[in-house]
């Protein structure tokens, strides 16, 4: 008999962000299974055509439903939904966000708890967003048959903040980069400055972006001629003292505000390395584009990046700028040697991990799931 399996696209967002990069990428390499049949619940006109019509092809099936990516309307959404539609035999929930109505065993993934650490990023009545996703995560830890966690200091996140959870069903399954194949450099890009390093990511507090500029402040007096930092990136959550100190900065800082995967590629392909400064992450998937696009990396040696990057890359501490300010000076003069040097530990790195890996371990879990 054809096993049913249930997937949850629901939190698929049409601005691409790294959930719906994870989402999209693990479910077009899950294994074709004669005995298997995939349904995907997904919201209209977030989900790419290109990835639906790819599922179509592979013979997945596809449902579309408006059910509220996050929040407590989702609950009774989902629930409403999943009460028209056959029985499943298993699901996979591959975002934090857990339909509590799911009965079948499940396979659920957290790709982070930073929301525990930096509550006030959540904004307005952040205090009950942070309990209501405190709930739904030890909801759906508890429901869950396995639970995914992307890297080794996420599942120790997950038992800190939720000593109760079962560690024995929590497995670490990492991300991939293949994504980035597709992306092209075709547009040209110009910046005030003949080297610059670049960094890729929002503004959110723990993105460190004030030790970063903190950092360029230290830094400037000693910055080479004619070289700066871009910062690339949504950058809606900049204080008004921050946008203050870039304006200051304003002769070695570049801020784009958000990009296209288009004018990213090119930015990224003309820097001379990749900085990420940040607090914490689940997983850290701009230390993969780092390497990627053979670029050395100066990374924080905080949370999971150490995990993902090795010895790849050159590391400091995210509280310290100072130690930040010596990392942009030394990406910013490296030889052409020393740059290769970190090129090619970056590309030997990037090997451990990949989106066919990621989707073949949860394939090999949801078979466990059927049993």
């Amino acid at each position: 008999m054809t096993k049913q399996i249930l997937i949850d696209g629901t939190t698929i967002s049409r601005h691409m962000d790294g959930l719906s990069q994870y989402i999209l990428n693990v479910v077009s390499r899950l294994p074709v299974r004669d005995d298997w049949q995939y349904h995907v619940v997904v919201r209209p006109d977030e989900c790419p055509n290109d990835y639906l019509d790819r599922w179509e092809q592979q013979g997945i099936l596809i449902h579309m439903s408006a059910i509220a990516p996050i929040g407590p309307k989702r609950e009774w959404q989902f629930r409403r939904w999943l009460s028209k539609q056959p029985p499943f035999d298993a699901a996979f929930v591959p975002s934090n966000q857990y339909p509590l109505a799911l009965t079948m065993p499940t396979a659920y993934v957290v790709h982070d708890i930073i929301y525990e650490r930096y509550p006030g990023q959540l904004g307005r009545y952040a205090a009950l967003k942070r309990l209501w996703l405190h709930r739904n995560v030890a909801q759906g830890l508890k429901q869950a048959k396995c639970v995914i966690a992307v890297s080794r200091f996420t599942r120790s996140e997950i038992l800190r903040f939720h000593p109760k959870a079962d560690e024995r069903k929590i497995q670490v399954v990492y991300e991939g980069w293949e994504h980035l194949r597709t992306l092209s450099a075709e547009q040209d890009v110009q910046t005030p400055f003949r080297d610059y390093i670049i960094y890729i990511g929002s503004s959110r507090g723990h993105k460190n972006m004030q030790g970063l500029l903190d950092a360029m402040a230290i830094a400037k007096p000693r910055l080479p001629k004619h070289t700066g930092l871009v910062i690339a990136g949504e950058n809606s959550m900049l204080s008004a003292a921050q946008h203050k100190q870039i304006e200051a900065l304003s002769d070695c800082v570049l801020t784009t505000g958000w990009l296209n995967q288009t004018v990213l590629t090119a930015y990224c392909r003309k820097a001379k390395a990749v900085i990420f400064p940040s607090f914490c992450e689940g997983f850290g998937i701009p230390v993969l584009e780092a390497f990627y696009f053979r670029k050395p990396l100066l990374l924080s040696n905080a949370s999971s990046l150490p995990e993902v990057a090795g010895d790849a890359a050159l590391y400091f501490n995210p509280e310290k700028p100072e130690e930040i300010a010596e990392a942009i000076l030394q990406g910013l003069e490296m030889s052409e040697s020393e740059q290769q040097t970190w090129i090619t530990k970056g590309l030997q790195r990037l090997e451990k991990f990949s989106w066919q890996k990621t989707a073949d371990e949860i394939g090999k879990i949801l078979q466990d799931l059927l049993r």
